[in-house]
């Protein structure tokens, strides 16, 4: 679905989605004029519900030229050197071309939650005016309640939205309305990136009393996917610890960091969400609706193939092939799982000669690695083995990815199977606790909440069937911060946070100029194999690219009133 480039225009026109959508198990019937929109209670709750379906294809699998954004960073190679997403790897990305160019769909998320909040609030009225019918007052108060609810929602979305914006172009203009004139958007300026942190969280806390605290085991499980009081603390969580962080804190203020210390910490107190105790499994077990207690929101789910279709190794009948290609650098992350260092620290216990055992078990419940067992066979990733490096197709690194993947599928067949992408997850809240703890107090200092920075990590590494060693005490705030990151990177691994960590922490002039790395594996013996590490490819990251620039459409249509993003 395309909409309009030109904020001037996204937010004049009305942004009716056309034809029929679904989002939350309801068909939106959205072929309407606004004036038949805001009638009724059923075409009102359309218009809210419809608001959520901005969050469709603008995170998670294969989205960008059917890449993931693992494959913009250091976690992974895509293998078409034709996709979009090979303008952020060779440095050719530019305001006119960018493979994530989002600003004019979260801004027209944004106008029409601003329409949606505006001409439903005298919401109470117009659902009365559907009990003339004696039947139709016994939902009287269910659909008031309902519609007190989704107006908070929407309220959120819209801070969400914002939000999605400031972390790739940093300060944006604020749009709190759907009327604006024309002339009133040209002169629009942008807000200050701290203006806007205000702006969300004032948000967030103006509309959490108003928010559902669980949907779980609500009405049917019809309203699983719906925003609450959870989803609100996490998004304020994730956005105070990225202005917390070095890229918009360069003078380390350190009462950000105990800004974002709280309200991480205000999810955890929350007592409703925990570690599921099977890290494989949690990716296919849907939103928290289904009985996942890690997950805090997701983006509803649906039945398809198309993620395997790209990434099965491409030696099974079933048609997969080769697509986001985990590289070496992400491999080399994994720890030992018996001493708990990573391999290149001594005493370790890393053999080079049979690289993946002892590993961290995350490895290869996120990474298919050579002689890996999948879907009834070893994964032939060697020279000249079924899967391997070099044919059509095939891994450009030496590795397929795991993570997200149904490996039930026939897809000679076309099997489908839900596939949800999860938008904040208990894990996440636990390591951004930690990070802003250590950042704020120290690693092994509680300043009055539940745990350190380093039990945080701890509860993260000894999650059941991962198991790893507690981090050793007595680490410095130095040492903790790097330990915290690679943990953030194992456990985070292909979720869309690598890429804007790096960034936010500005390191990515190290992480992304580095070369991604490949294993070369060759077959010596029935099972006996030789690895060799090399170089795939080179990258590039110069700095203007820590912010996206603002599309250069929408600087001209301003006659300059939106000032260009530094370096653009």
């Amino acid at each position: 679905m395309k909409h309009p480039k030109l904020i001037v225009t996204l937010v004049l026109v009305m942004a009716a989605l056309t034809g029929c959508k679904k989002y939350l198990d309801r068909e939106l019937e959205t072929n309407f004029e606004e004036d038949e929109v805001f009638v009724d209670y059923t075409r009102m709750s359309q218009a809210g519900y419809g608001v959520y379906t901005f969050l469709f294809d603008r995170f998670g699998f294969d989205r960008i030229s059917n890449a993931m954004l693992a494959s913009a960073c250091d976690e992974a190679d895509h293998a078409d050197p034709l996709s979009g997403i090979q303008q952020f790897n060779m440095g050719t990305w530019t305001p006119s071309s960018n493979p994530e160019n989002y600003w004019d769909d979260w801004y027209q998320g944004i106008y029409r939650a601003n329409l949606f909040l505006e001409k439903s609030q005298d919401y109470k009225n117009i659902i009365y005016r559907d009990t003339i019918d004696p039947a139709n007052k016994n939902d009287y108060y269910y659909r008031v309640r309902d519609m007190a609810w989704l107006r908070a929602e929407v309220r959120l979305l819209r801070a969400l939205y914002h939000f999605e914006l400031i972390k790739r172009y940093g300060g944006v203009p604020i749009i709190t309305r759907s009327d604006y004139t024309s002339e009133e958007l040209k002169a629009m300026t942008r807000k200050s990136f701290d203006e806007c942190v205000s702006f969300i969280e004032s948000e967030i806390d103006a509309v959490l009393p108003e928010l559902k605290d669980s949907w779980v085991g609500f009405d049917s499980e019809k309203w699983r996917g719906r925003i609450t009081q959870g989803a609100a603390r996490a998004l304020k969580a994730r956005m105070l610890l990225y202005a917390a962080s070095p890229l918009h804190n360069p003078n380390n203020n350190v009462t950000k960091w105990e800004k974002a210390a709280k309200a991480a910490h205000d999810v955890i107190a929350m007592n409703r969400y925990s570690l599921h105790n099977d890290y494989k499994g949690l990716f296919r077990l849907g939103n928290g609706a289904d009985g996942n207690p890690e997950v805090i929101f997701a983006q509803q789910g649906y039945a398809r193939n198309d993620f395997e279709k790209r990434n099965y190794p491409i030696g099974y009948d079933q048609g997969g092939q080769a697509s986001t290609c985990p590289s070496q650098n992400l491999v080399d992350a994994y720890e030992m799982k018996e001493t708990g260092l990573g391999i290149n620290e001594p005493g370790s216990g890393y053999d080079p000669a049979n690289p993946y055992a002892g590993r961290d078990p995350r490895l290869t419940m996120s990474i298919l690695v050579n002689n890996t067992s999948f879907k009834g066979r070893p994964v032939e990733c060697w020279v000249g083995g079924q899967d391997g490096l070099g044919k059509p197709k095939a891994t450009t690194t030496g590795y397929y990815i795991r993570k997200f993947l149904d490996e039930g599928l026939n897809l000679a067949q076309n099997n489908a199977s839900l596939h949800t992408w999860i938008i904040f997850r208990y894990s996440e809240i636990l390591l951004n606790y930690a990070e802003a703890m250590n950042e704020a107090y120290g690693p092994e200092t509680k300043a009055g909440y539940s745990m350190t920075a380093k039990q945080a990590v701890d509860a993260v590494r000894n999650r059941p069937g991962v198991a790893m060693p507690p981090l050793p005490p007595g680490l410095s705030k130095d040492e903790m911060r790097e330990r915290i990151r690679n943990e953030r990177r194992v456990e985070l691994a292909f979720e869309e946070h690598r890429f804007f960590d790096v960034r936010r922490w500005k390191i990515a002039e190290q992480t992304e100029n580095m070369p991604i790395m490949r294993m070369r594996i060759t077959r010596t013996g029935a099972n006996a194999f030789t690895y060799l590490v090399e170089k795939a490819e080179d990258r590039v990251f110069t700095p203007k690219m820590y912010l996206y620039p603002i599309p250069e459409v929408e600087v001209l249509k301003s006659e300059g009133n939106l000032v260009q993003n530094t370096g653009w």
